[in-house]
Order: C-alpha cells, then structure tokens, then sequence
C-alpha cells in the first residue's frame, strides 16, 4: 500500500487590531496527525496564523477588523517545499471559510492534482444546513452547499475525522473508490452532492495522544494567548477528555458534532497524555477543553486524584453547567480546588428564565445559579461566568435583568458575549428564515464580540457592540470594589492584566 504526504492546515484567521486575539494547537488535528503517522504516512502540520502572527491586514478600518496571518506567497512556497499529496484544512468556524478557500486556490495552484479536503465544525454544521434546506422550501436556506460551490475543493469530512480521514488519505493515494467512507461529502454536479451519513462515534481510549511534535508549540507558549485569558502560565497544555454534550441549547453546535451521549477517556488514557506532555514541553499549566467535564463526577473525581499528583494549576475556559451534581456540588468543587483547579467556568447565559426555557432550551432552573457560585468559591476556586446578550426574541429589558442578576450573583469575573448564530444550530436557522440580520452583516463577519443580528433596543451594530463592551468592564472591575485583596490575587499587580476591554 503506498503512503501519502499529507499536510494539514489551520488557515488565517480573523481578529480585532486592539484585542487580544486568542490562538492555540489544534487537538483535532494532532491527532489525525498522529493517526496518519501510525499509518506510515507522511504529516505536517502548519498554522498560518501562528507563523504569520505579526503580519496583520486590515480589513475594516472603522471597524478595527484584521487578518492574522501569512501571505499568499509564504502559504504558496509552503505547498510546493512540501509537496503533499493531500490538504486537509480545519474549518473550525465560519469567520476562517475565505481563508480556507484562499487556501485551497493556492494548493490548486502549485499543483491542481493536490487533493484538497475540508474538515472541522463549521463544515458539518453547513451540512446540517443543507439537509434542512432540503427539507423545508421556506427556510431561506440556500439549498447548495456554499461551502463546496468552489472548484479547488475536492472532498469534505462531516463529523469526528480520524477514522474518515485515514480511509481517504489511503483510498487517494492507492487510487481506490472514495465513495463509501462515512462522513465523506463530494460535489458530483451541479447542486449534486454525495453525502455518506456519519454514524460512528470514536471508542476514546483508542485516540492517540495528540502530535504536538508536530506544531509550533514554543511559537504558541511565546504568544501565550490560549483559550483562558487569565492563565497561570503561558506555557499551557490544552486537553479534552471527553466528547459530547446531554443538553440541547439552541445556539450550541456540540451535540451535533460530537452526539447526545458524553464519552470519556480512562483517567489513565488522559494521564499518560498528560503526563509525558508536562514533560517533554515544560507545562505551566492545563487548560480542559471539555464542555461537560462535571457530568460525571466519579470521573471527574477520578481524575482529580490524580491530578494532584501533578501539582499543577488547570481550569475550564469552557463553560461547565452550572447544575449538574448539584447535590453534591460542594463535595466536587472541593476536590477539583485540592487538585489544583484555580478557576471554574459557569455556563450562565441567562439571568431570566424565560430566556433560559423558551429561547436557549437550557434546563436549568435560576435558583440554581447563585448557590453554584458560592460553591465554587467556598471550594477555593475563582468563578467565571458566562452570560450572552442579544438572543432573537430577547427584549432589552430581558438583557438589562439579565446584566442585574450577573452583578448580583457573586462571581469574581464575567463575559457577556454578543449571541452568534452558529450554523447548524436552531437560532441560526431562525435568524436566516427570519432575516434578523443587520444591514451589511452576515455570518461572515463573525468575529470577537461583533454583533450580527438585529437586536431589541438597539439601532444597529455598532451601538450594541459598545453596549456590550462597556457592561464588560463595569462587570469586571466589581471585585476591584468589593474584595481588593481577592481581585489582586486573580490579576496580579499589573494594570494590564485586568484590561477587560481588550482581554475579557
């Protein structure tokens, strides 16, 4: 059987020239990376942002708006030094879309019998989409993949891509028929696709640990601009031990990625990750990507046992549940703070309930908010909490309770985020059926903190988004007034380090 180069990419991405713009190693693709190399096969793994982090061009001067990233000539010298057999380009979110495409026309390019792939959440939920539009005639729905309506792609992945990647990297290399691999979606005319279901879901103890041999971690380490804005070290070894999510909330896209039913990996699987990566790379600290780590505790607990071991400081960027093992709340949160977890990320959303049940479909009864916090600080850990303003349907006087019942919960540290209506999630089919966008704003222009859709009391975009901001920084600087001694110990001396405009 021949063995392919192979050359996976994280494409340019897009950022705001005042923020700090957060950038990290891809888990998904370090471990396709290490499946392909288990496979015999040739593999490297290049992010053009982190290698072209200096170079940013503007694209919307009023706006501040930026691409992070290097140019077409260093993307194309790249392509053809390598000279891969197979581009694989992770499309994470819809805002790296044109790059990815701008990708693709330069492997095309250097060499048109490159075989071009797409792959990553935003690619999935698109399908999602079309699926739907096929459905139903009124959606508004474009009802062609516009993801795929571009002759440099040759093939998409829906859903996980470690197995579906490593049957096509083969089947393209030995020139075998494609058109059973799960997952693999194909243009085959016009408006014509062939779509393979994707149904299985990986055993998670069978993944590899990740290939971070593969990436620039020192590259990441010095940007130190991983997912948790306040971390101990920028020297942080991102993980997830589990896949999927119970919940059904209206603009989250994790349950059609990863499934209903939440897989974990062995506290020994994680371990082993862990422990050789702390190792080789000098680790500060670790980041859990998970988006139920606290579903399970006997899990959990499990791995705080032996996290301790490690002595190292680790939070969750992502937003746990507030309610899960509620009754048994103080115990967990306690053996997470013994075990060095120096922060928890409450999932909040909504301050109001009707919010909460008939627009987001997040069970979670508000009463259960406030005793969650307390419990985590009473554990010993800082909380953060995050709360999203501008749902459709939501009303300012909504949004000002829920920016009331925030303040008044107690948390040391707050992000209100602008709704972004993802595609593949109901809200974004109702913002698309509904047209709820702004004037000259689309899901493209999703970026940190950008408004897109029309919001209650509002008259545009630019209005909301520095309503937004501004609650940000009121919220943040609580804990200056109120407990100085316990702000200090979040932030440190530096004014810097508590620039909420630019970091929260």
């Amino acid at each position: 059987m021949k063995k392919a180069k192979v050359l996976l990419i994280c494409p340019n991405l897009k950022g705001m020239k005042d923020g700090v713009n957060r950038i990290q190693p891809s888990l998904g693709l370090m471990i396709i990376g290490q499946k392909l190399l288990d496979e015999g096969h040739i593999v490297k793994i290049h992010d053009t942002a982190l290698e072209g982090w200096n170079n940013r061009n503007i694209i919307d001067p009023k706006k501040n708006r930026i691409t992070i990233g290097q140019s077409d000539e260093e993307i194309r010298k790249l392509i053809s030094d390598f000279s891969p057999d197979i581009v694989a380009i992770s499309v994470l979110f819809s805002n790296f879309l044109d790059s990815a495409h701008c990708v693709a026309r330069l492997v095309k390019e250097v060499n048109k019998n490159i075989k071009v792939v797409l792959g990553g959440n935003h690619i999935s939920n698109a399908i999602i989409d079309y699926k739907f539009a096929l459905i139903d005639k009124n959606s508004n729905l474009p009802d062609f993949i516009e993801d795929l309506n571009n002759d440099n792609i040759d093939f998409a992945l829906v859903g996980e891509g470690e197995t579906s990647m490593i049957q096509l990297t083969n089947a393209i290399v030995n020139n075998t028929d494609v058109s059973k691999i799960s997952g693999l979606v194909k243009k085959i005319g016009h408006k014509k696709y062939l779509i393979n279901s994707k149904n299985d879901k990986h055993e998670m103890n069978s993944l590899p640990r990740p290939a971070r041999h593969l990436v620039n971690m020192d590259a990441y380490f010095k940007i130190g601009a991983f997912h948790s804005p306040k971390s101990k070290s920028n020297r942080v070894l991102n993980v997830m031990c589990s896949r999927g999510c119970p919940e059904k909330c209206t603009f989250c896209t994790t349950p059609q990625m990863w499934g209903n039913n939440v897989r974990w990996r062995s506290t020994e699987h994680i371990m082993n990750e862990i422990i050789n990566d702390v190792r080789d790379y000098r680790i500060g600290e670790i980041q859990f990507e998970d988006d139920t780590l606290t579903l399970h505790k006997k899990n959990l607990d499990s791995l705080c046992i032996e996290l301790e071991k490690i002595g190292l400081p680790w939070c969750t960027p992502n937003g746990t549940k507030v309610n899960y093992n509620l009754k048994k709340q103080v115990e967990m949160y306690k053996k997470m703070a013994g075990s060095g977890c120096y922060q928890i990320t409450l999932a909040c959303e909504s301050g109001v309930q009707r919010v909460l049940d008939d627009i987001i479909n997040k069970r979670l009864p508000i009463n259960t908010i406030y005793p969650s916090i307390e419990n985590a600080k009473k554990a010993g850990m800082f909380c953060h909490t995050f709360w999203i303003l501008g749902y459709p349907g939501e009303t300012f006087e909504e949004m000002q309770k829920t920016i009331d019942f925030a303040m008044n919960s107690g948390a040391d540290s707050f992000s209100f985020a602008i709704l972004v209506p993802l595609p593949g999630t109901p809200i974004y089919r109702k913002v698309v059926k509904e047209k709820l966008w702004w004037n000259n704003r689309h899901i493209e222009d999703m970026i940190f903190r950008s408004s897109l859709i029309k919001v209650n009391g509002f008259n545009g975009p630019d209005e909301f988004e520095k309503f937004v901001n501004e609650v940000n920084i009121k919220a943040n600087l609580l804990l200056k007034n109120k407990n100085p001694i316990r702000f200090k110990s979040k932030y440190g001396n530096k004014v810097e380090n508590y620039n909420f405009q630019r970091q929260i």
